[in-house]
């Protein structure tokens, strides 16, 4: 008898809305969890790329010679490279430099007239400690206006910031979900209330709630199979679309947003999922609803 339809679900006209339902649903919580896994993306690249990182700047005068300009450079790489802790003290080109201003002051960015510090990129040993104000102080007492500039408080506060908004979106998934189970519930209750004779007449005939119960969650299964599909499949291709019509933007004008494979492979497998939760929130139901009776 498990394959056998004796109530027509399908056929019920309080189900003809459920998949729309369940389909826009599927489509907020799909972007909700492509969001959710985007921004863990960016805090993991940011924090992997600002990690064991500190940033030294060398202030030159206008009226120093090239030379004077390039000892005071050499003079904080040495100061860098005798310090415990420190594995390598790189000094940024200046056209490195322009390039990465260039985004917010244009061409000027590249001009001779505009007066850029000398940058000194510094990496760290793995698990080095090392304390900045002492080093800053041996700078300023070598390089005088040599400042270090320590990334841990910002990326601290960016990736705060992150995680934050990533919860939110998870909190939006979950307020998503108890919607659409919620709406489960009810068209579950309506159809069988819709169906009370039929179910009576099984249950004389022998045909005991399991029975019963399994007819009710295939149906909810295939309905929510239905909306999930097109709600995701919508997703998927909003999120496409946004790929593709940013895929032109300068990099350094956005944070590296993305999605890994597996990103978009736990996104295709949603509608089957919520399929699953909708099976189960419908058998919960009928059961409860055929040991309390009608």
């Amino acid at each position: 008898m498990a394959d056998r339809n004796d109530l027509p679900l399908s056929e019920d006209d309080s189900t003809r809305f459920v998949p729309w339902i369940v389909g826009v649903m599927a489509y907020l919580a799909a972007l909700a969890l492509a969001a959710a896994l985007m921004l863990s993306n960016i805090a993991a690249e940011w924090s992997a790329g600002l990690e064991g990182t500190l940033t030294v700047q060398v202030p030159i005068s206008d009226d120093a010679t090239a030379d004077q300009k390039d000892q005071r450079v050499l003079s904080a790489v040495r100061v860098l490279l005798a310090t415990p802790g420190v594995d390598s003290a790189r000094p940024i080109p200046l056209a490195e430099v322009a390039e990465m201003l260039e985004p917010w002051l244009g061409a000027a960015a590249k001009s001779n007239d505009l007066p850029l510090p000398r940058v000194i990129d510094v990496r760290l040993e793995d698990g080095a400690a090392v304390d900045t104000d002492a080093l800053s102080a041996a700078l300023d007492e070598t390089v005088p206006g040599a400042s270090v500039e320590d990334h841990e408080a910002w990326r601290n506060t960016l990736i705060l910031l992150f995680r934050s908004v990533e919860i939110v979106a998870i909190v939006i998934i979950f307020l998503i979900g108890t919607v659409a189970f919620a709406a489960i519930v009810f068209t579950t209750r309506s159809v069988l209330a819709v169906h009370q004779e039929i179910v009576e007449v099984l249950h004389l005939i022998g045909a005991h709630d399991n029975y019963i119960a399994a007819q009710f969650q295939k149906h909810a299964f295939r309905v929510a199979l239905k909306g999930g599909i097109g709600g995701t499949v919508c997703a998927l291709a909003t999120l496409l679309t946004i790929v593709f019509l940013t895929s032109d933007l300068d990099a350094s004008l956005l944070p590296p947003a993305g999605l890994k494979w597996w990103h978009w492979l736990v996104l295709a497998v949603l509608p089957v999922a919520e399929s699953y939760g909708a099976m189960l929130t419908a058998r919960i139901t009928i059961m409860r609803v055929l040991k309390r009776g009608f």
